[in-house]
C-alpha cells in the first residue's frame, strides 16, 4: 500500500472573515501546515523503507541463488564417478 499525503484543501482564503476571526484562521493554518509536514514526513519515510525493502530483497535473492549454485556444485561432484587408475592404462 502507498500512501501520498496530498494538500489539505481548507486555506485561510477559504474562510470568512465573518465566521472566523484572524486569530481562529492563524491557528487552523498553523495546524494544517503540522499536518502537512507530518504527512510528507511519514510518506518519505514509508518510501524509504519500501527502498530499503526492495534492496534487502534483491541481495537475499543473490544469496539464495548463489547458495543453490554451490549445493548444485557440491552435489555434482558427489555423484561424480570417482577415478579407478583404470586410465593410464587406457593412454
Amino acid at each position: 500500500m502507498h500512501y501520498t499525503a496530498s494538500a489539505l484543501p481548507l486555506r485561510r482564503s477559504m474562510l470568512s472573515d465573518e465566521t472566523m476571526s484572524d486569530l481562529v484562521a492563524d491557528r487552523i493554518e498553523r495546524a494544517l501546515k503540522r499536518i502537512e509536514v507530518a504527512a510528507a514526513t511519514q510518506a518519505h519515510a514509508h518510501n524509504r523503507l519500501e527502498e530499503r525493502n526492495a534492496l534487502l530483497r534483491s541481495r537475499i535473492e543473490s544469496a539464495i541463488f548463489e547458495l543453490d549454485a554451490l549445493i548444485a556444485q557440491e552435489r555434482d561432484a558427489e555423484h561424480e564417478p570417482e577415478p579407478t587408475g583404470d586410465e593410464e592404462d587406457e593412454a
